[in-house]
């Protein structure tokens, strides 16, 4: 079984039980299409200031550890919707989780200078791009928003919520269902190895 076929098929065993069939059948049938299906944003501005989940904004901090910098970038929302809703929030401070958003040109540019080959980087962006790299997820150029661009799983970064609304800051783009799902899996894979073939019992050998 294929990498991209194995995400399809977890995928597709956890269907939403909440939609309508029609919105059931409709799903199934864009996930039919990974990963070849590119449509993977929704336009609806009823959802533009909401912060959910996958969602694309420009305005977090991000902090390096060696220097202490802070830097603005764009990022994705890792944060599961409901603990950043303004009507789950807690007393205590919430931070909204993200990973940063690169180019994949820029990504490419600096492959070239770690020395990879043409050939090599050829074969690394065909699997971004089929989402067999479990540390990024590959989304498509978004019109008047983003070129194609890479979400940096392995690289979390916490920005206090509070100081995150009070910023200027952009709404890049929110998933549709069918990406959306493709990146809760990408997400489950790169952060849960149900098959990481270690025995954790006291009589393992």
């Amino acid at each position: 079984m294929s990498p991209e076929t194995d995400v399809f098929e977890q995928i597709r065993l956890f269907l939403p039980k909440y939609l309508t069939p029609e919105q059931t059948k409709e799903l199934y049938s864009e996930l039919s299409k990974f990963p070849d299906n590119k449509a993977f944003y929704l336009f609806r501005t009823d959802l533009r200031d909401q912060l959910l989940q996958g969602d694309g904004w420009q305005g977090f901090i991000a902090i390096d550890f060696a220097t202490g910098a802070r830097k603005t970038v764009s990022g994705v929302i890792l944060s599961n919707s409901c603990d950043i809703s303004s009507e789950n929030r807690e007393d205590l401070p919430v931070n909204v989780l993200f990973a940063p958003l690169i180019g994949l040109a820029k990504y490419m540019d600096r492959l070239r200078e770690i020395g990879k080959t043409a050939t090599q980087i050829e074969s690394i962006v065909g699997n971004i791009k089929k989402q067999r790299v479990t540390s990024l997820f590959y989304v498509p150029d978004c019109q008047g928003s983003i070129q194609e661009s890479i979400i940096l799983l392995n690289d979390i970064h916490a920005h206090p919520l509070q100081d995150f609304l009070t910023r200027d800051r952009i709404s890049l783009f929110t998933l549709n269902q069918y990406a959306f799902y493709v990146f809760l899996i990408k997400l489950s894979i790169h952060f849960s190895r149900f098959q990481e073939d270690i025995q954790r019992f006291a009589d393992a050998a």
